[in-house]
């Protein structure tokens, strides 16, 4: 459920931000914080719209964050919601909506192991499909955290959002948080917009300028790398959370 973004909102993220940066378990190989982004660099594989590149994806975010030695597999699930799409379409409405939560799911028995499972329509959008990943890994992570959070497990969603972002993918979660289409053919035209997530565009933005604070970072190559609505909130938090560290002492 999406949350209005408040200054309370705010400092409820840089608070359990700090939380998960002392109670993360710690990285076997520590390497300095970076931002990731839909290039080259980070992503070197084709991408073909299939099974075979989403296994290259996962295995290239698990490495991101020193999770490739942790045992688990990767499941594509059946696509759900689309029967709303279609029938939209055949009203003449021409429009597609869609709202929900990372479209992928963590389970974890002693029958199966840890399996980490996503929705089939990600496989046209790799950006969604980083942010899923990323998402469900930080699930795994957070099950391994004995103490608990400020806001208790209850909130456990909305942290995994941010846990992922302290992993250094808040650019793909912002711009998959809420993505718009328009599109025109010869005798149609009409709308599609999906919101992922469990925190709102506006909450990963600021996240994401606590994480640019806090790893001093160039705030640059966050800004114009998300979205122009997200790009405005990021670049005036910035402030707001050094005057924050100031308080805090940066701790």
């Amino acid at each position: 459920m999406q949350t209005e973004f408040t200054e309370e909102r705010a400092l409820w993220l840089y608070q359990h931000y700090l939380w998960l940066e002392k109670n993360l378990p710690p990285k076997i190989e520590p390497e300095p914080a970076r931002i990731v982004l839909a290039t080259k660099d980070f992503f070197p594989d084709t991408y073909a719209n299939d099974h075979a590149s989403a296994e290259c994806v996962f295995q290239r975010v698990r490495d991101l964050m020193g999770l490739s030695n942790w045992v688990c597999r990767l499941e594509c699930g059946d696509d759900e919601g689309r029967a709303m799409q279609s029938d939209l379409r055949a009203s003449g409405m021409l429009g597609q909506t869609s709202q929900s939560g990372a479209a992928g799911l963590f389970s974890a028995s002693q029958e199966d192991g840890v399996v980490i499972t996503y929705s089939s329509s990600l496989l046209q959008n790799p950006v969604g499909l980083v942010a899923t990943f990323a998402h469900e890994l930080c699930h795994y992570l957070l099950a391994t955290v004995e103490t608990e959070p400020p806001a208790t497990w209850e909130a456990l969603e909305p942290l995994t959002d941010l846990c992922a972002i302290t992993e250094g993918f808040g650019v793909f979660l912002c711009n998959a948080a809420f993505q718009f289409t328009q599109w025109t053919s010869y005798d149609q035209q009409g709308w599609s917009w999906q919101r992922s997530g469990y925190l709102s565009e506006e909450e990963i933005a600021f996240a994401l300028a606590v994480f640019c604070v806090r790893n001093k970072l160039d705030a640059s190559i966050i800004a114009k790398s998300i979205k122009p609505n997200a790009n405005e909130i990021f670049c005036d938090a910035l402030g707001y959370v050094e005057a924050l560290e100031e308080n805090e002492g940066g701790k």
